[in-house]
Parts: C-alpha cells; sequence; structure tokens
C-alpha cells in the first residue's frame, strides 16, 4: 500500500476521538490520560499526545500510531487496521493483491455479516414478509426507530432463505460457514441457514463491526432454543462480547456507570427509554474478560439479577469478580419477578434509574442474602453454620484468583461486625487457601527488574546529549538542517538510537521535513516507535530547548573530535617508521591521555537527579 494512502487516513482520523471510543480519556496539560487497554492498571499511564497524534502507555510500554493503536485492540494486521480507519474516515482504498480475493479471510468474515445484516433487515420491513414480526414486535412495546437504531430484522421460515438470496451469491458457502451464518448438512452434502424463524439481532464488536448474531424464536414456534447465538468463530467470542456496547459506550463514559442485563430485548428497550448506558453479556455469566473490557470506560457495573437468575452460584461468581477485579461490581435484583424490559414499561426511567443507583456492591449483597437466613434463624448452630457459609465463600474466592487486599480486608471486618467472630479468627480461617495462591506470586521478577534499574543508574553525557537531538529533531524536523551539519547518526554510540538516527536522517534526505505520527507510522518495529515517542515525550518537557540542543550537538562533535584524535595517535603509535625516544613516546602519551577525557555532562545541560 502506498506511502500516500498511510498519510491520507493518518491526517482524516483524530486520534482522540478514535481512542475514546475505547477508552475514558480526561484532559491533562496538552495530553489526554486514561486507563490502558492493553494491561491491567489502577492509576492511568496512558497518554494520547493530540499534537503529535500518538499515544504511549508509560506502563506497559505500548506506543504508535492510529494504526498501532487499532493493530492492538482488534488484534489486527496492518492492511485491516488500514481498511478499518480508511472505513472510518470514508477514504476509499484500492483492493489488496489487485482484487476481493486478496481481502483477508477477517475482512470477508465482516462483509459477509454485513450484507446478512442488510438481507435481514429487509425481511423484516417487507410488507408482506415482516409482517407478523413487526406486528409482534410492536406489541412487545418496541417503536420503530428502535429496531431501526439496533439494525434489528427477520430469518425467514426456509432453509436456504440466505443461501439462494443475495448474500449466498455474493458468498462462497465455506465462508458463510465460517462467519456462523450456516451450517454443513449431515454428509458434506451442501449447507443450509444458522437461523430460520428468528428475530435477528446482530452482534457489534465496540468499533460497531458485525461479529455475530443472536435469533430470538417467533411465537409459535415449536423451536425449543428460545434464543440462539451465532457459534464462536474468528469474530466472536462469547465470553468476550458485550451486546449493545457500541451505542451505549458513550454514555457509560459520561456516567463512568453501567448496568448489565441479560437479553438483547432488555437492551434495546432500556435505550429506547433513555437508559443508554444499558447492555448485555448474550445470557452467560460475567467473565473476567467482560469485566477487562467494561472498565475501560466505567468505574461501576452493576448487575440485573431477576429472581431466576439471582441463584447461589451467580451470586458466588459475582463476589469473587468483586474481590479479584479492579472495579465497583454491584448487584440490583428485580422486583416481583420482572424482566428489565417488562419494568421499564411498567414503572419507567425513573425508577429504573434508582433501581440502578441505589444497588449495593457484591459483597453486601451476597451477605445480605445469607444475614437474611441468619436473622430467621435462632439456633446457635443454624448462626455458626451461617457464618461458615459467608466465610467460607470468601476463602474460597481468595483461593481462586488475585485477591484486592483492601477489599478483601473490608470483607472481613463486615463479617466479624455482623456475627461476632473476632476479626483474627476470620483472617485464620480464610489465611491456608491465601497463602498457597501466593506461592505463585512471581515477586523475585519485580525484585530483579528493579535491581536492573537501579544499576543502570543515572545516563551520562552521551546518552543525554543522542536523546535530546533525536527528541529536538522529532518535535522540530526545520532544525535538521542546523543539525546535520554538525552531527550525522555515526556519531550516535547506543546501537538503538542510531538506527532511529539513520532512518530520520533518510527521511529528511529523501522525502524531506517528517510529520510525527507519518514518520511514527513508517518505523516497522514496535520498539522504534516507543523509543521516537519517548525521547519526544521527554524533550517536550525541557526548557531553553534550544540551548540544550546547542549543547548537546556540541558534546557530540566534542565526543567525535577526541575519537577522531585518538584514533591517530594509535595509528602513529602502531604505524612509526623506528623506536621513538624516551621523550617522545612521554610526549605521545600525554597526548593520548589527554584524548581520552570525556566532556563533562553537565555541559550540555542541568544535572539529572
Amino acid at each position: 500500500m502506498s506511502p500516500d494512502y498511510r498519510a491520507q487516513v493518518l491526517q482524516a482520523v483524530d486520534l482522540v476521538e478514535l481512542i475514546s471510543q475505547t477508552v475514558a480519556l480526561k484532559r491533562r496539560g496538552k495530553n489526554y490520560v486514561g486507563l490502558c487497554p492493553f494491561h491491567q492498571e489502577k492509576t492511568p499511564s496512558f497518554s494520547v499526545n493530540p499534537s503529535r497524534q500518538s499515544f504511549y502507555c508509560f506502563g506497559c510500554k505500548a506506543g504508535g500510531t492510529a494504526f498501532d493503536f487499532v493493530m492492538r485492540r482488534d488484534r489486527v494486521e496492518f492492511k485491516e487496521a488500514l481498511q478499518i480507519l480508511a472505513g472510518m474516515a470514508g477514504i476509499e482504498l484500492p483492493q489488496f493483491g489487485g482484487g476481493s480475493h486478496g481481502a483477508s479471510e477477517r475482512q470477508a468474515l465482516f462483509e459477509a455479516n454485513s450484507a446478512a445484516c442488510r438481507f435481514f433487515e429487509n425481511l423484516l420491513w417487507d410488507e408482506a414478509q415482516g409482517a407478523s414480526a413487526r406486528a409482534y414486535l410492536r406489541q412487545r412495546g418496541f417503536t420503530d426507530d428502535s429496531l431501526k437504531r439496533f439494525h434489528i430484522g427477520l430469518a425467514m421460515e426456509a432453509w436456504d432463505a440466505l443461501l439462494r438470496g443475495p448474500v449466498g451469491r455474493k458468498f462462497p458457502p465455506h465462508i458463510l460457514a465460517q462467519a456462523g451464518l450456516v451450517k454443513a448438512r449431515e454428509g458434506g452434502q451442501g449447507h443450509y441457514d444458522a437461523f430460520r424463524n428468528r428475530i435477528m439481532f446482530p452482534i457489534r464488536n465496540e468499533s460497531g463491526q458485525i461479529i455475530a448474531f443472536g435469533g430470538r424464536v417467533m411465537p409459535g414456534s415449536e423451536d425449543p432454543a428460545k434464543y440462539l447465538n451465532s457459534p464462536e468463530t474468528a469474530l466472536f467470542s462469547k465470553s468476550r462480547s458485550i451486546f449493545g456496547l457500541d451505542l451505549a459506550r458513550q454514555r457509560i463514559v459520561e456516567t463512568r456507570n453501567v448496568a448489565v442485563v441479560e437479553g438483547y430485548t432488555d437492551v434495546v428497550m432500556a435505550h429506547q427509554y433513555g437508559a443508554t448506558n444499558v447492555v448485555s453479556v448474550l445470557g452467560t455469566a460475567m467473565t473476567e474478560q467482560h469485566v477487562a473490557i467494561l472498565r475501560r470506560f466505567a468505574d461501576r457495573i452493576v448487575l440485573l439479577f431477576d429472581a431466576d437468575s439471582a441463584g447461589v452460584a451467580a451470586v458466588d461468581r459475582t463476589v469473587q469478580l468483586f474481590l479479584t477485579q479492579p472495579i465497583e461490581i454491584a448487584v440490583a435484583t428485580l422486583p416481583d419477578g420482572l424482566d428489565p424490559d417488562e419494568f421499564l414499561l411498567k414503572q419507567g426511567l425513573e425508577a429504573f434509574d434508582r433501581l440502578v443507583s441505589s444497588a449495593p456492591d457484591a459483597l453486601t449483597y451476597a451477605w445480605k442474602q445469607m444475614a437474611q437466613r441468619f436473622v430467621s434463624s435462632n439456633g446457635l448452630t443454624d448462626q455458626q453454620k451461617a457464618a461458615a457459609q459467608y466465610t467460607g465463600l470468601l476463602a474460597r474466592v481468595a483461593a481462586s484468583g488475585s485477591v484486592e487486599p483492601m477489599r478483601f480486608g473490608a470483607a472481613l471486618a463486615r463479617v466479624s461486625r455482623l456475627t461476632g467472630i473476632p476479626l483474627a479468627e476470620l483472617h485464620e480461617r480464610c489465611r491456608p487457601k491465601r497463602a498457597a495462591r501466593s506461592v505463585a506470586v512471581p515477586v523475585p521478577a519485580a525484585a530483579g527488574e528493579s535491581g536492573r534499574a537501579a544499576e543502570r543508574g543515572r545516563p551520562n553525557g552521551q546518552d543525554l546529549a543522542e536523546r535530546w537531538i533525536l527528541g529536538s529533531l522529532l518535535l522540530k524536523p526545520g532544525c535538521w538542517q542546523d543539525v546535520q551539519t554538525k552531527v550525522s547518526p555515526e556519531d550516535f554510540a547506543d546501537p538503538q538510537r542510531k538506527v532511529l538516527a539513520e532512518l530520520y536522517w533518510r527521511h529528511q534526505r529523501d522525502e524531506g521535513e517528517p510529520v510525527f505520527s507519518e514518520f511514527l507510522a513508517g518505523l516497522s518495529e514496535d520498539g522504534m516507535k516507543v523509543l521516537a515517542i519517548e525521547l519526544a515525550e521527554e524533550v517536550e518537557q525541557l526548557e531553553d530547548l534550544d540551548g540544550l540542543l546547542a549543547g548537546a550537538m556540541e558534546h557530540l562533535a566534542e565526543l567525535r573530535r577526541k575519537r577522531e584524535s585518538c584514533e591517530a595517535m594509535n595509528a602513529l603509535l602502531h604505524d612509526g617508521d623506528g623506536p621513538m625516544t624516551a621523550e617522545q613516546e612521554i610526549d605521545l602519551l600525554r597526548k593520548v591521555q589527554q584524548t581520552k577525557v570525556v566532556p563533562d555532562a553537565r555541559s550540555i545541560g542541568p544535572r539529572v537527579g
């Protein structure tokens, strides 16, 4: 792909806007900061620089341009990232490889799902074929605007409607099978539609791309499966997918709260009533992957349980997530056995908001359930059983994952106050399993890293000079004309910085002054991109940059002169025509010794502390 297309896409994409779709960013000075989407952290170390159109995480060292962000976020190669960003920017790209066959398999699956979505939507809004489905949905209380906003459609009661239609004519059966849209017949003789006689809900990723479908059976159907999801595919994993997140993301970021319900219809109805921070985890239990995705946008997750779903296993799982994940998790129980959509229809948005905002945290919720049995029990044995049940739950959670110590301590303190069991005894009950778990914690690795950092110590004068020169050039390309008359890439001693300098010098000579984001995009190695971002970030914080740059150039030039002089002396020492006199040897040794005096690092700027 031509560099012109890369530059055109980068210029058209606002990196802050792009990353805000995934990360809750807050303005801090010239930059935006947020929690890194590529590793778990509690304190924001992820920074986006709008002027340079680059991002960098001070924790995991991930960094780069919009291309690098999409490649990491969506786990795709560069070509797919370019296609995704070009599509967002409305830029038409030439086909890779000269034709549609050159498109990647993932891209083909995305396109097949999009085509299927249009096919299902057209059937729902067909005057005759979609009449009964539209009547059913309207009877359930859904407006036409909601149906169109979520792109809800209809799968006909036929074995090959999709295969015989425009989707089947455009995409080969093996692509449709990989997308989960059709299934192979027994014996391998042809295929048939995977979804039949169902209301179709497209499932999208955070970027709004369709990755799968969920189908709700039509009334009167004899199919025992009320809901049917696409199978696991290259695009879709149930344990990582969240229905409605692409539409709910903005409101979640604004409120820092997300409500999680069970079904698609619950999400659609909630959004219809204005509760646009509601999503669904597709009828499955909440997983660590779900939490990791949601905590990018929210500080608090509220799970809405109905009377049927609030079982012991569900509560235990929620407590485990509460204690092991760095986010607040609360639980709300719907009254009278209502589903969320029924609750909204009967009681409205204000009552729904009160239910969500007043939801107790998962630990309190589980305690209340146990406390009801505790209070209603008069026998000492029953009280002991109740307390043992709750402490047993906490002990199991502590043994099953990395428990947040402060949360765990608060949980035990709460149990101690209610049961009267001394806190020390509660700690003792949980201690064995927690100790067994802690053996596996890789403490030595962290200590080793700290030791290596201590050994590195302060940067010397050459390190500072090289970093400040490259950082200045990246921030102010116009100063290269002056720099290149005094310094060359050969003057850089650090191997990585030397390579970066060579690439920068080449870009200046061949293509002129680089735009920072475009120069980053042209670097093939992630390490080079991270180094360039670090250097630019470092230099941007310095005062009197012009003075420091002049001192850094003089420092490297002086080192070069000393090096050349030393080499010349060595050459004279070894290439002489005959033995030297004692006076000549002393004079030569004095000159050689003088060339070994390294310029003071203080000559190029302030002392590094």
